[in-house]
């Protein structure tokens, strides 16, 4: 019984870094990971600041008819190397949000696991729907949401995994 433990000990420490290599990955990579969402990232580049990464364009989100609230990806970095991604959510129409919050945590999800090694737990999709700001440790790195007012009646939910 001892040595069954020991071995399931063992063996889950081993899956669980073997996950974590999951966030070593090129450039290329990270600016497709998300290309099954529709969030195309475009092309690794260096911009005139000395900043490097790319970024999708704003995607409409699928809901009701004349919904206007929008999602987008972006991968940042330094010397050819991602350090952080992020999921952005403009919420212009505030009375239809939750197609638009339901859409961020599939690909915060998606994002997750392919960056950290792990899915964000449900306590992140609470949040998320919620609007409310959270910091967990996640996998190989750590999931930030925060939420910023825009105006009165939009808002800005950012998910940055690192």
């Amino acid at each position: 019984m001892m040595m069954r433990c020991a071995i399931a000990v063992i063996s889950t420490s081993f899956t669980y870094s073997c996950l974590a290599d999951l966030k070593e990955q090129s450039t290329a990579q990270m600016c497709t990971l998300l290309n099954d969402t529709q969030l195309r990232a475009g092309e690794w580049i260096t911009r005139q600041d000395g900043s490097e990464g790319c970024a999708s364009g704003a995607r409409l989100v699928k809901g009701a008819a004349g919904e206007i609230n929008r999602i987008s990806y972006a991968a940042e970095g330094s010397e050819g190397k991602s350090s952080r991604v992020k999921l952005v959510l403009n919420v212009l129409s505030p009375s239809t949000d939750d197609a638009a919050k339901r859409e961020l945590i599939r690909a915060s999800k998606r994002l997750s696991v392919r960056v950290l090694g792990m899915s964000i737990p449900h306590s992140f999709d609470e949040a998320i729907m919620k609007g409310t700001p959270i910091v967990l440790e996640v996998g190989s790195g750590k999931t930030v949401l925060t939420p910023t007012a825009a105006n009165n009646q939009s808002y800005v939910l950012t998910v940055v995994m690192e």
